[in-house]
């Protein structure tokens, strides 16, 4: 019998989210660049349609990558109940395994992550459209008419394929899939292996946003380059209201610290200043008073414009 397809897809989980929310499973949304708030419940936050819907081989739609998820949350809500509520130390290895494996694909499972690896596509399919000029036009043209074509043809599709502005190439979700399917187990193994900083706060409060797995620079590092999960000087989890998780350097000892203000003031600037289209905070908290918000952000990966590539005029092959 056909189970009914899940639809309402969370990018972010509800075991992480009620962690911020109040005893009616309500947040403070806040969406950037902070004029607009409002109460929702984490039954509504950070849904997509089918974001996680996959194409099996037989062209049929499949829930199996989301099934997944559903499994590895549930382990990871387990372990962050024995760290964060029994405050269990030092930390096991059935508790540290799930967590890293959840920051993990977190990182990996976001609109952020798939829009970055859209925009590679798209700067690579523009490029090459510059680069072949109407030669490559033409011959694509003809591979898909399976005939020859006429030079008034080949203008017009150039015409509108080097209307670069005009249109944004998206590939099809099953590569994001794959993407997070080979990147998952080394990100996992990588976060499992560094030194894991856990920080109380008893006072102050955090925040959590739509892309709450956050890549910090170490110090020194220049903060004009780009850092990948086994470059980055640390790694910025918040796992509840009180509780923020700094995996930092491989190989080094594990630490409980005690939060700050100031501590406190910096890693919702940092989580906030990595968030895409939201922030999240439990409705009593005001933990991003005096905090610099940024505006929602629609592009990942920069990339050269494709038309400093072009080369031949209307005709010329």
């Amino acid at each position: 019998m056909n189970q009914p397809r899940k639809r309402r897809h969370h990018t972010v989980p509800r075991f992480h989210l009620a962690r911020f929310a109040n005893s009616k499973n309500q947040l403070m949304r806040v969406e950037l660049p902070g004029v607009k708030r409002h109460l929702l419940s984490i039954d509504n936050a950070t849904v997509e349609k089918d974001f996680y819907l996959i194409e099996i081989d037989d062209g049929s739609p499949s829930d199996a990558v989301e099934d997944a998820l559903s499994e590895l949350e549930g382990q990871a809500a387990t372990a962050l109940r024995t760290l964060a509520d029994q405050h269990i130390w030092p930390i096991p290895e059935e508790v540290r395994r799930p967590i890293a494996a959840w920051a993990a694909i977190q990182y990996l499972r976001t609109p952020a992550a798939r829009q970055a690896g859209n925009d590679i596509a798209d700067a690579a399919l523009k490029l090459s459209i510059a680069l072949g000029g109407r030669p490559q036009m033409r011959a694509a043209l003809e591979s898909v008419e399976g005939r020859s074509v006429t030079y008034a043809e080949v203008d017009e599709m150039w015409a509108l394929m080097t209307d670069f502005e005009d249109y944004k190439y998206e590939a099809h979700q099953n590569l994001h899939i794959h993407s997070m399917n080979r990147s998952f187990p080394g990100t996992a193994a990588g976060f499992f292996g560094r030194g894991w900083n856990v920080v109380h706060f008893t006072r102050k409060a955090l925040i959590t946003t739509d892309t709450p797995v956050v890549l910090m620079k170490g110090p020194g590092e220049d903060p004009g380059l780009p850092i990948g999960t086994a470059t980055a000087g640390g790694v910025l989890v918040p796992l509840d209201r009180r509780m923020a998780l700094i995996m930092g350097e491989p190989h080094t000892v594990d630490l409980r610290l005690p939060g700050s203000t100031s501590m406190a003031r910096d890693l919702n600037q940092r989580l906030v200043w990595e968030a895409r289209r939201a922030a999240f905070h439990h409705p009593d908290d005001n933990p991003l008073e005096g905090l610099e918000l940024p505006q929602p952000r629609d592009q990942e990966v920069a990339s050269t414009d494709p038309r400093t590539f072009l080369t031949d005029g209307p005709g010329q092959e």
